[in-house]
């Protein structure tokens, strides 16, 4: 049934990128370099996928691998930087920055409302930074202050991938495609930078977490594309309610820490932000 689909979908979302920031940061742990995740999740994928792809399908999600492998690239760099919880709190802001280019494209109303809620959301982050460790003596995380750019990218991706929904393609031909083309724009960097052959990971773990994350990345693709291609960015990205709690607790659980007032209470005044950009009475769509 639809009216049970979408959240079913929206809930699986969510807990998939809940767990994502504690994976990113087990696998900067063993060794395991960001291409490799990249190239093996990429492929893996891709034979999970349907294909009868045409030039549209395939122009589309070439694009749309490297609008996700920048950001995601990134992700995997940061999580070896940043603390677990606080960069799951910084990715947290997806969806307001969504909606601000949703507003800036046309294609959400921009309300005093929502207009409070990025404001609130900003002073998240504000508290975020400010609040870390050695900020007030000077010595700021620049890899913290690094990491707000994935946000953006991230929404640049979303916003193209509703935009340009190619003729012909499905969530499944979509999904195989666009992992298919992340395996082959990352390939050259595992190659020349950490060649197979002269990398070891730490433990047989690091293999079968890879495995965990291929088949987990899967039933990610299918419910992101459905919900991009049905709901919308603005909703798909709302899955960050659920997956920002998850987060912070994930990254308790398997790392310890995020314990200090000043994290909790960032977190709750960005909930807090998400509530107001997505509640009020429903605003009318101006066209794109």
């Amino acid at each position: 049934m639809p009216s049970l689909r979408h959240p079913a979908y929206f809930v699986a979302l969510a807990l998939f990128w809940g767990v994502s920031p504690a994976m990113y940061r087990y696998w900067g742990e063993v060794g395991v370099p960001a291409s490799h995740v990249i190239v093996y999740t990429g492929f893996g994928l891709a034979t999970q996928g349907r294909f009868g792809w045409n030039r549209d399908v395939m122009t589309y999600s070439l694009v749309c691998a490297f609008l996700m492998n920048v950001p995601f690239s990134l992700s995997l760099t940061f999580a070896r930087h940043v603390p677990t919880a606080e960069l799951a709190l910084v990715f947290s802001l997806s969806p307001l920055i969504n909606f601000a280019v949703g507003a800036i494209t046309g294609r959400d109303p921009m309300t005093a409302r929502r207009a409070l809620a990025i404001a609130v959301g900003f002073a998240a982050s504000c508290i975020l930074v400010v609040s870390r460790e050695g900020t007030f003596s000077g010595q700021v995380s620049w890899w913290l202050l690094a990491s707000f750019i994935n946000p953006f990218l991230f929404a640049a991706y979303n916003w193209f991938a509703q935009r340009h929904w190619p003729r012909g393609g499905t969530t499944f031909t979509i999904g195989a495609a666009e992992s298919f083309w992340s395996g082959v724009l990352a390939l050259p960097f595992m190659l020349v930078l950490s060649p197979p052959w002269v990398v070891e990971f730490t433990g047989t773990m690091a293999v079968w977490s890879i495995v965990a994350a291929t088949l987990m990345w899967v039933a990610e693709r299918i419910a992101f594309f459905t919900l991009i291609r049905e709901r919308g960015a603005t909703y798909t990205s709302q899955a960050v309610y659920l997956s920002a709690p998850m987060a912070v607790i994930f990254a308790v659980i398997f790392f310890g820490g995020a314990t200090d007032i000043w994290l909790w209470l960032s977190l709750a005044i960005l909930m807090f932000a998400l509530w107001l950009n997505n509640s009020g009475p429903a605003a009318r769509l101006r066209s794109a």
